[in-house]
């Protein structure tokens, strides 16, 4: 889209803000993802930078990973702005150690949306280290289960151009 997807506003709030405000119902440990922390500095939350450079978001889970204290990371991309309590909870009762949990909603996965633990990172080390970047990619090599989100089309809805953009703000 040429910008910040994250510093959009919908009903006048930043997505990376309305996803902050559900995050923070559920989890005490919140972080953000990203290489530049001046953006986000007003929210007041840890900013992880890639270990691995220009590796994509897989990267980033992966620093998140190095870094948490947990032993799972929920993980929800920048531009997925309506994400809901009802989402987490959907992942939050089916944890299970080595094994990732991506979003489902009948039509197409979510793996931006999920389930991480933590023991998967050094299978996601090895990966990016042979120089692969693709979370789909990796997800072919690893324990996985899809959670069924169907009943949260909207929720779960990523905003990838100015005219997918344009029309959420139409719809509010």
């Amino acid at each position: 889209m040429g910008v910040n997807k994250a510093l959009l506003k919908v009903g006048g709030i930043s997505f990376i803000e309305c996803i902050d405000a559900v995050l923070e119902q559920r989890f005490s440990e919140i972080y953000i993802s990203a290489n530049d922390t001046g953006p986000y500095a007003f929210l007041n939350r840890p900013v992880i930078p890639d270990i691995f450079e220009d590796s994509g978001p897989l990267a980033g889970i992966h620093a998140a990973l190095k870094s948490i204290h947990t032993d799972y990371l929920f993980t929800v991309s920048c531009d997925i702005p309506f994400i809901s309590t009802n989402v987490i909870d959907a992942f939050l009762d089916k944890l299970e150690p080595e094994t990732i949990l991506i979003a489902d909603d009948g039509t197409r996965t979510h793996p931006l949306i999920g389930v991480y633990p933590r023991t998967i990172n050094t299978s996601i080390e090895q990966y990016l280290r042979e120089g692969n970047r693709k979370v789909q990619g990796l997800l072919k090599t690893v324990q996985l289960k899809k959670v069924d989100v169907s009943s949260f089309t909207k929720e779960v809805m990523n905003i990838n151009t100015v005219e997918e953009y344009e029309k959420e703000i139409d719809c509010r």
